[in-house]
């Protein structure tokens, strides 16, 4: 089925429903960055497949919202003749600038349940000050064109499991109780909750209805004397049901949510940033609203001593993993190795470590000029051969019971010519620099962001996304409030967060470079920084333990302070990593570590 038949289904729904133009964002109800696919509306009536983008359909053309990570990616997927690609300046998309200039006097449809709170009003401000109209559907219009042409909705029916304090540091009972305290501090009765990371936090279970985050599609309702769970019960054991029921959670259908919300009489919190209008919509009908932060985002961020320690765990394995994969690629990349055999092969071998669940998002290999596509997927149409002439990126993760990894190296098989080496050494000056950053209580990631690009600002060079995201435990490999950009977020880091530090450079056609670890916020114990006026101090410990690539790294190019800094690295990695390795694999790691 082609784009233009998709694209005529949706606009026959439009126009039985008298819309003029309808919007298509990338979220789900849940307001998800990776969404299952029986939600996969945006790339369905685009092709356009990358995890962030918007589309607007009028009745006569198409257009697609996307940020500078996917430039090259849109422009291979979108059918020129029936989309326009709208590049964004920054990560948010700009269709409501677009909705105000083109929409005068037109009808905009939306599906209340992907769309915001906030954002919902806003848009009717627009339609109103334009004369134009907001109609809300109850329908959505992209799922009614899926079925006009067969196709058939299912959601996942993955069976969920729980987690226990072990693993999550925190009883759910213990998350309860909390949570109710957080509900008195705030008059409220009740708080609902469809942002699917959250709900699984709050109560210590995990699933595998949403790929490579370990999620159940749920809403949730949390009151000071009840606790409710909208689930498909068939997802869940006897056993599974008699604990949450020991812990006083209930459990009812997930399409009860809405009707159980609309009778209560009581003050309900929504998040202002995550709740959908339709859950608006929905509590208004017999309710107070509370519109506030969820403060699940922040707790929920700041790992507890047995979060922090389960992530030097998963670690440790996925370097093992990582390693492993970084030898066999150079004994066997001769034999004709692509990307997505490589990449295969990584999965592999971070399948043989304990308590796996799976990746944590779809692998990013890219050879040579599918490496400067910051979101590359290989397919077996793009597929490059990987050779030893030009650079090979690889961006990948593993979901572990103990914690998620996210990390990202550069290699090059055979002898890399002096731009590269220049290049990636930019590169990892900015990493390094970041990395030993040492800040004060209240420094926000926009504060730091700098350090990482810096190298590559003073040659007119630069990236185009973020430096650093936010990673959970055995959650969501991106995750709120904190992150490291450009773009403000106003989120001081605090001890316990967990961010990636990954500058990169992309030379289109050509290659790309990124270098990432994660690395977990800590408060340095000094006695000088204890007894600081201004502090307390914080610095980053690494918690991703594998070597950059040596035979890129210009030394020349390098302070003292950056020797002295990956020697460091380098004998935590020898310490750490080494005894966990067949011989053969520690003769060839000890030789990587031997850079000065």
């Amino acid at each position: 089925m082609n784009i233009q038949e998709r694209l005529l289904a949706l606009r026959n729904e439009m126009q039985r429903h008298k819309i003029d133009i309808y919007l298509v964002p990338s979220i789900d109800a849940h307001n998800s960055e990776y969404v299952p696919e029986c939600w996969q509306r945006r790339p369905w009536i685009s092709n356009f497949d990358g995890s962030a983008g918007e589309v607007i359909v009028t009745l006569d053309h198409a257009y697609l919202w996307t940020d500078g990570r996917y430039f090259l990616q849109a422009e291979q997927q979108l059918d020129s003749k029936y989309y326009t690609m709208m590049k964004q300046s920054g990560f948010a998309p700009e269709t409501e600038q677009w909705i105000q200039e083109n929409a005068r006097g037109k009808r905009l449809g939306i599906d209340p349940r992907l769309v915001g709170v906030g954002r919902a009003k806003v848009l009717q401000n627009i339609m109103t000050s334009i004369g134009g109209e907001l109609l809300v559907l109850e329908n959505n219009l992209v799922d009614d064109a899926r079925l006009e042409l067969g196709e058939s909705i299912t959601l996942p029916s993955a069976k969920a499991f729980a987690v226990y304090k072990a693993t999550t540091g925190e009883t759910l009972a213990a998350r309860l109780t909390w949570l109710r305290g957080e509900l008195q501090n705030n008059a409220a009765d009740y708080i609902a909750l469809n942002v699917l990371d959250e709900i699984a936090w709050l109560y210590n279970i995990r699933g595998n209805d949403v790929e490579y985050n370990p999620f159940v599609i749920s809403y949730a309702l949390i009151g000071l004397n009840e606790a409710i769970w909208f689930v498909d019960s068939n997802k869940l054991s006897a056993e599974l049901i008699n604990e949450l029921a020991d812990s006083g959670v209930t459990i009812l259908p997930y399409e009860n949510f809405a009707m159980y919300i609309g009778k209560l009489h009581a003050k309900i919190w929504l998040d202002e940033r995550s709740a959908s209008f339709w859950m608006l919509q929905n509590a208004t009908v017999s309710n107070e609203v509370l519109l506030q932060r969820s403060p699940i985002v922040y707790r929920k961020a700041l790992k507890n001593e047995v979060e922090a320690e389960g992530a030097r765990v998963a670690h440790i394995k996925d370097a093992v993993a990582m390693i492993s994969f970084i030898y066999w690629l150079e004994q066997n990349w001769q034999s004709g190795v692509d990307e997505i055999s490589a990449a295969d092969k990584l999965e592999e071998f971070r399948k043989a470590q304990s308590n796996l669940h799976g990746l944590s998002f779809s692998t990013i290999s890219g050879y040579a000029s599918n490496g400067a596509i910051i979101h590359y997927r290989a397919t077996p149409e793009s597929s490059k051969v990987i050779r030893d002439d030009n650079l090979y990126l690889l961006d990948s993760g593993g979901q572990y019971l103990e914690g998620t990894t996210d990390i990202t190296r550069t290699f090059h098989l055979g002898t890399p010519c002096e731009q590269q080496r220049h290049h990636y050494t930019l590169v990892l000056k900015g990493h390094l620099a970041l990395s030993r950053a040492v800040f004060s209580h209240g420094t926000c990631g926009e504060h730091l962001d700098m350090l990482a690009r810096a190298p590559l600002w003073n040659e007119y060079l630069n990236y185009r996304h973020g430096t650093g995201h936010g990673v959970g435990s055995f959650l969501g490999v991106h995750e709120g409030p904190q992150k490291i950009s450009q773009a403000s977020s106003n989120v001081p880091l605090m001890p316990g967060m967990i961010v990636s530090n990954e500058p990169g450079l992309y030379m289109d056609g050509e290659y790309g470079i990124r270098i990432e670890n994660l690395c977990l916020v800590t408060e340095i114990e000094d006695v000088k920084a204890k007894q600081s006026p201004y502090g307390p101090f914080y610095a980053f410990e690494d918690l991703t333990l594998v070597p950059y690539c040596k035979k890129l790294i210009d030394i020349s190019m390098l302070s003292s302070e950056d020797k002295m800094q990956i020697n460091s690295y380098y004998t935590k990695i020898k310490t750490k990593i080494a005894p966990n390795l067949k011989p053969e694999l520690q003769a060839w790691l000890a030789d990587q570590l031997d850079l000065f």
